[in-house]
């Protein structure tokens, strides 16, 4: 742990390569907005039409398990960090939540096992047996979405504060019921795709992806830079998520100019 101030180096350097990466975005990407959230989505999903949701005749940015697990980690982000404010406690989850996760984990993992199954093996059913679900992909997605957000923000908390709580985030099942139900009422209201909620889903899940990346490329520049446990408020972390804004932007542009490099396009993957 090193708690001297950092040289301002870092600071115009990580504020300087984050906005170079969003102008580069705003000008070399097409102007409409639903168009530059595909973008993105790019970099993480493979926005097959066939295993994406419409709505009133626009293909999403992600796909219908991307949708609901990106969906899902920044509503459980929100939840514990925004309404119930669990930012000091540092402990990982207890044991029956690292089950709860690994359920729910299990079911992401093979609902998608079964579904890619159909594209490679030309039929209905899947390898399991049954036909792929767009309800399935995101009802799973979603609850995947929320066990990564147990995960992450006990690591982050963990590795940021310096006066965390040794608690998990969520320790009774009195605060894990309303989070699990709000996932269930969000999905449920996604799967309806009415017209009005074209912008809300394309928007707030892919807020999704720059949200979980952004976490993760914070702490491991905290991490690289030996400043565990440094901080005790969000205005003095944030040079930390500028440069986990740099790990975002060189993930979606780097991922986003291969994937343009080998197929030509963001939309879907010639062939599938």
């Amino acid at each position: 742990m090193n708690g001297k101030p950092l040289p301002r180096f870092w600071m115009w350097l990580g504020v300087s390569l984050v906005l170079a990466a969003l102008l580069a975005f705003i000008f070399f990407t097409p102007p409409a907005l639903l168009r530059k959230a595909d973008y993105i989505a790019a970099a993480v999903c493979h926005r097959l039409p066939g295993h994406s949701f419409f709505i009133a005749g626009r293909q999403l940015p992600l796909c219908q398990r991307c949708t609901g697990t990106f969906a899902g980690a920044l509503t459980g982000l929100l939840f514990q960090w925004g309404v119930l404010r669990r930012r000091r406690t540092q402990l990982f989850p207890p044991l029956w939540q690292w089950l709860l996760v690994g359920i729910f984990a299990a079911a992401w993992g093979l609902d998608g096992f079964n579904s890619y199954t159909t594209l490679f093996l030309g039929r209905e059913a899947g390898i399991l047996g049954y036909a792929p679900q767009p309800w399935i992909r995101l009802f799973t997605g979603t609850f995947m979405g929320l066990g990564m957000s147990l995960v992450l923000v006990s690591a982050l908390n963990q590795v940021f504060w310096r006066d965390a709580l040794p608690e998990a985030p969520l320790p009774h099942w009195r605060q894990v019921a309303p989070l699990l139900a709000l996932a269930l009422l969000q999905a449920a209201v996604f799967y309806t795709l009415e017209p009005w909620l074209l912008y809300p889903i394309a928007l707030y899940s892919t807020a999704g992806v720059i949200a979980m990346l952004t976490c993760l490329g914070a702490m491991v520049w905290v991490m690289a830079l030996r400043r565990e446990q440094t901080y005790s408020s969000w205005r003095e972390a944030w040079l930390p998520f500028v440069w986990g804004g740099v790990f975002t932007s060189v993930i979606i542009i780097g991922m986003g100019g291969v994937r343009l490099l080998l197929t030509g396009s963001v939309d879907g993957v010639p062939g599938l």
